[in-house]
């Protein structure tokens, strides 16, 4: 049997879609860290661009819908707020028991050591405000990835959509190079490898939830909450092994989500 012409001619136009907002996306990424890459400022304006470069994603995402317009913008980026509570709940969650996990672990192993408890304490204060700070942040990036991009691209199915999105989210994080300084090549592949994982996780909070809402905050709770419990709470070094743990309990909690048995149940990720 083949495709139909309409069929074909609406995954071509999808395909089309799609790497126009990747080409938009990383190109703006990249553009705005030339001044980080080649040194052109004083490193302290990296807390700056940062930030900025965040939100590239959703300026791609905008001038696409712009172009386009399949639909409204709360429909097309999925910003309703109804029914998100849970869905973030599970995502921060989540993240919280994976992290608290290979912390465990690197503590039984004798791999890491607790930081003194009043520098625990002071970490713990800024957990919340950090995590708030974190989550508006990500706002730029998850409106591209798991909002606008997930709307567009739900015909290919979730697993071919996480892996794509998940490789250029990898290539669009590169300038990261940048602030992260003189490290083994080792330990930069595996920085980039780590991020793969999460593509699925929030995708499948987006695709349950049929909001970017539990994708954003869930991302804030990464780059927060996790760092929170695995880097202040021990006295952490880079170790593969606990990394690995990272990486296959993050890939089993998307495949758990995503399990037969509980598909048949989601709306899908663009149901009002």
């Amino acid at each position: 049997m083949t495709a139909s012409p309409t069929r074909s001619s609406s995954a071509r136009s999808t395909t089309s879609d799609v790497t126009w907002f990747f080409a938009i996306a990383v190109l703006l990424c990249f553009a705005l860290s030339v001044p980080m890459v080649f040194r052109l400022v004083p490193t302290d304006f990296n807390n700056l661009i940062t930030p900025i470069m965040q939100q590239t994603p959703l300026l791609a995402a905008i001038i696409m819908w712009l172009a386009r317009r399949p639909g409204t913008f709360r429909a097309t980026f999925a910003t309703r707020w109804r029914g998100t509570l849970k869905w973030t709940g599970i995502g921060i969650g989540l993240i919280a028991a994976i992290a608290a996990i290979q912390t465990a672990i690197a503590l039984a192993l004798g791999i890491w050591q607790l930081n003194p408890l009043d520098q625990i304490f002071t970490a713990t204060m800024w957990v919340a405000p950090v995590f708030l700070m974190q989550s508006v942040f990500a706002i730029g990036e998850e409106f591209g990835w798991r909002g606008w991009l997930a709307t567009r691209a739900a015909s290919w199915g979730f697993w071919p959509l996480a892996l794509v999105s998940g490789l250029v989210w990898i290539v669009w994080h590169l300038p990261v190079l940048a602030v992260i300084g003189d490290r083994p090549v080792w330990d930069i592949v595996i920085y980039y490898a780590g991020m793969l994982p999460w593509a699925p996780l929030l995708l499948a909070l987006r695709w349950h939830s049929a909001s970017v809402w539990p994708a954003v905050l869930t991302h804030g709770a990464i780059n927060s909450v996790r760092v929170y419990l695995l880097q202040s709470v021990p006295n952490a070094t880079d170790h593969l092994l606990i990394e690995v743990i990272g990486w296959v309990l993050t890939l089993a909690a998307a495949v758990w989500l995503m399990r037969p048995s509980r598909a048949r149940l989601v709306r899908g990720p663009i149901d009002g």
